[in-house]
């Protein structure tokens, strides 16, 4: 039985090597294309959303207009309206941005305000943690330590300013330890920021009345947005940019595949028309011609599919190693599905007419075919 599934169907796939070769290297390069960007959207976005919730507030505060979280500016004045607010418990302002260290461009630089409640998210392992007086002290990541050896004591220059390293710490998001964090008015005087921050972290005293302080909120500050740690990354423009992309990319790897998948299963199939013949005439029937075909079909965008997910694996990996981003792009179950199910459209879309065709032929006239 594995021979009669198996065996006929690579048979077929591999009776012109350099046809159904091209056909697959075509195929791995449209599912290569839209893995990788899937990669970089969904690595991005999980990175974004992890930052934002484990500040420990209920809900952000953003400019309205911004199109990246880096690029948003929420004046301190709303900070100091919003703690008088009766509903809510405590407002902590946070400043997003990069810097070129020793080299190194896209370092992420937090500022935040010192205090218990907002470095916890950052887990010292290595020195001390930021005191309120640290306007020349810096603590770093364990991954921007390891990359660029180093230790506790060693200095640091950002924006001309020179930083004594005074503890490592650890989050397990790359995108965070890969950086930096600074007091918040020492980012703010250094990136020209005075009085401004790239967002609000808000934490309400009633949980169930988190989307009604959102609105109250969004109706006082028409410019400003309170969204949830799951919504922001819906926000920012980059990141919609690539995953507007992917899906374009997709729906061109799906029509160029098929019509790839469909031009060699029609020349496979002109090709084996006397063999199409002599398996209807021993009593074939058509569904299993049809089968037969559609099973190579499926094998080739398979294979190809494969390949192409490989390809893209590393080709991102590389890629980020290449130019230092900060990122963690895991492979998920959830991409690899995805790519798989395209390449399977791919192989249906392509092979349904040629195998519809082969279905139909008359024994007799495909015997007598030249």
């Amino acid at each position: 039985m594995k021979e009669r599934v198996f065996g006929m169907t690579f048979k077929g796939v591999f009776r012109r090597k350099m046809r159904s070769g091209l056909t697959i290297l075509g195929i791995a390069i449209g599912i290569m294309l839209v893995t990788a960007l899937l990669m970089v959207s969904s690595g991005l976005e999980a990175q974004f959303q992890r930052v934002v919730e484990e500040g420990g507030g209920d809900f952000v505060v953003m400019e309205k207009n911004a199109p990246d979280l880096m690029l948003s500016r929420v004046d301190l004045s709303t900070k100091r309206a919003l703690e008088k607010m009766d509903s809510i418990s405590w407002v902590s302002g946070m400043v997003f941005t990069t810097a070129t260290v020793r080299g190194r461009p896209y370092v992420l630089i937090f500022g935040v305000e010192i205090n218990e409640r907002t470095l916890k998210q950052f887990s010292v392992v290595e020195g001390r943690t930021l005191k309120a007086d640290d306007t020349t002290k810096i603590i770093v990541g364990r991954m921007l330590s390891v990359q660029e050896e180093l230790d506790v004591g060693d200095t640091l220059e950002i924006k001309g300013e020179s930083f004594a390293i005074v503890g490592i710490y650890e989050t397990g998001a790359s995108f965070e330890d890969s950086g930096g964090v600074l007091p918040l008015q020492k980012v703010q005087a250094l990136f020209g920021l005075e009085n401004q921050v790239s967002m609000l972290r808000v934490k309400v005293k009633d949980i169930e009345q988190v989307d009604t302080v959102r609105a109250e909120i969004e109706e006082k500050y028409p410019e400003l947005m309170a969204l949830k740690s799951t919504e922001v990354a819906a926000q920012q423009e980059d990141l919609q940019l690539i995953t507007s992309i992917a899906d374009l990319i997709s729906l061109i790897a799906i029509v160029v595949g098929s019509i790839l998948i469909m031009n060699t299963m029609i020349m496979s199939v002109m090709e084996r028309t006397r063999e199409i013949g002599i398996l209807r005439a021993i009593g074939w029937k058509k569904r299993k011609i049809l089968s037969m075909v559609l099973k190579e079909s499926l094998a080739i965008s398979i294979i190809g599919g494969i390949i192409g997910i490989v390809l893209a694996m590393g080709s991102v990996k590389g890629l980020t190693r290449a130019v230092a981003l900060p990122v963690d792009l895991p492979v998920t179950a959830d991409l690899v599905v995805g790519a798989f199910i395209i390449a399977v459209i791919l192989g249906v879309l392509g092979g349904f007419y040629p195998a519809w065709r082969a279905s139909k032929m008359s024994p007799m006239e495909a015997l007598s075919h030249e």
